[in-house]
């Protein structure tokens, strides 16, 4: 008897549990989904309550980029203003080099969403000085 349950049994095929594709899909793409919408809120709260990492960005106090001219593939001079005053710099691969510091007219600082002036006329008055 035991070689027949034996014959029994290999001869029968297991039956697996039947799976609802559809239905697994849909379970899976709602929590994507959930997950999605729970970082798009955490990322909205953070911006929300001014909490930011993201570049150079801040209040009054921080500093901001007035103008940049490319010299070369890695080489630029940047004129940054901070805290009233404008800085020109010149950048490289290897270093931040400064070039000269001027002070921030009081009509320019008001606008700060424009820069005061074009960049040559920046550099013009720091240079000629």
């Amino acid at each position: 008897m035991d070689s027949a349950a034996a014959a029994n049994a290999t001869a029968a095929p297991m039956q697996l549990p039947q799976v609802d594709t559809w239905s697994t899909l849909l379970t899976t793409l709602g929590y994507l989904s959930l997950l999605l919408g729970v970082i798009f809120l955490a990322y909205w709260l953070l911006r929300r309550l001014g909490v930011s990492g993201m570049g150079v960005q801040g209040g009054s106090g921080a500093p901001r980029l007035v103008s940049r001219l490319m010299l070369g593939q890695h080489q630029s001079v940047v004129v940054v203003r901070h805290r009233g005053r404008d800085f020109l710099l010149g950048v490289t691969e290897h270093g931040i080099t400064p070039l000269a510091e001027d002070e921030t007219d009081e009509g320019a600082e008001a606008d700060v969403g424009r820069p005061a002036s074009s960049f040559a006329s920046l550099l013009k008055r720091s240079v000629g000085r």
